[in-house]
């Protein structure tokens, strides 16, 4: 718990008395009401049927490993399968040709008799632009993700923990993943890719990660008691300090002439090392609309239990005369 204060003097629209604001806030521990899974699912296919049917026979694979992990009980929301057509292992291929073209550019000042496989790939790509090479591999990806919920109660707490490290261990195996649900590429089309595939592993490790991985987490959701029991603790604590401040300044309080309140997060442990869903929405994420929809006031997700605290604040204007 904190407090804080502010005087002003700011004119009311039906009295010309200034306003003393004042704002306060009470901390709110809740205990989780649900576990969540978050996990994002890419397969491949030659053609951009063969990737759909792939990706929703594999959502059927998901849901039978969890169901053998023993509850009954949980909720799944999938979203729509999206498709894209792209070069084999390779995240961005503009990004990557760009950075070959810098390489190979910096390599000719540095070697003018430069002769390798970059610069073989360069010309390569010459030959496409105009029509007298075999074009880059490129395969159907199609991607979607699963939101899975399970509810927790008093009595069920501590099975949650442990069915949360279970859940964990599940989202690392291969057959949960998908691993093997990828284009076989000929060894042709391997060589023809590979410096693409070394460029493209360059660029994305320069760039920030992005939390794509499987998220467990657990839900925290204010309810309206406790809401109510932390506005009147800071209207009381806010009113107390606006009196022993009015005192001070040889003033009297007067009516409540403005009132507002908010609910924000508390800062995480540093014990927390996933991510934090504020509001149950993750920034920098592929799948923001989605997680959108989930915002509520009262609501938290943490991948630690323990992290799942929301602060009320309220802020006060008194007359005073």
């Amino acid at each position: 718990m904190c407090l804080a204060q502010s005087a002003s003097t700011l004119p009311n629209a039906s009295s010309s008395a200034p306003l003393l604001s004042v704002s306060a806030q009470e901390a709110v521990t809740l205990q989780p009401v649900a576990i969540q899974l978050r996990y994002p699912f890419r397969v491949e296919g030659r053609e951009a049927e063969e990737a759909i049917a792939a990706i929703r026979e594999h959502r059927k694979t998901v849901e039978k490993l969890l169901e053998q992990l023993g509850r009954t009980d949980g909720q799944y929301r999938w979203t729509m399968p999206t498709l894209t057509n792209t070069v084999p292992f390779v995240d961005n291929p503009d990004s990557a040709r760009q950075w070959m073209r810098r390489q190979a550019a910096q390599m000719q000042v540095n070697n003018p008799q430069m002769r390798g496989r970059l610069r073989e790939m360069l010309l390569q790509e010459e030959e496409e632009l105009d029509g007298d090479a075999e074009p880059l591999p490129f395969i159907h990806a199609a991607t979607n993700r699963l939101v899975a919920q399970w509810p927790i109660t008093e009595e069920t707490l501590d099975g949650s923990i442990e069915f949360g490290a279970k859940l964990r261990r599940l989202a690392q195996s291969k057959e949960f993943r998908g691993a093997k649900l990828r284009v076989q590429l000929s060894e042709e089309e391997l060589e023809q890719i590979m410096p693409l595939m070394g460029a493209s592993a360059y660029v994305s490790s320069s760039m920030p990660a992005s939390n794509t991985e499987s998220q467990v987490l657990y839900v925290g959701v204010m309810t309206e008691s406790q809401e109510a029991t932390a506005l009147k603790k800071c209207f009381e604590k806010a009113k107390g300090q606006a009196l022993r401040l009015a005192q001070a300044a040889g003033k009297e309080l007067g009516e409540v002439r403005m009132i507002s309140s908010t609910i924000q997060p508390m800062g995480a442990n540093n014990s927390n090392s996933g991510p934090t869903y504020v509001n149950g929405v993750l920034v920098s994420t592929p799948y923001a609309v989605q997680d959108a929809q989930e915002k509520t006031e009262r609501r938290i997700l943490q991948s630690n239990p323990n992290d799942l605290v929301l602060s009320v604040n309220v802020q006060v204007g008194f007359e005073i005369r």
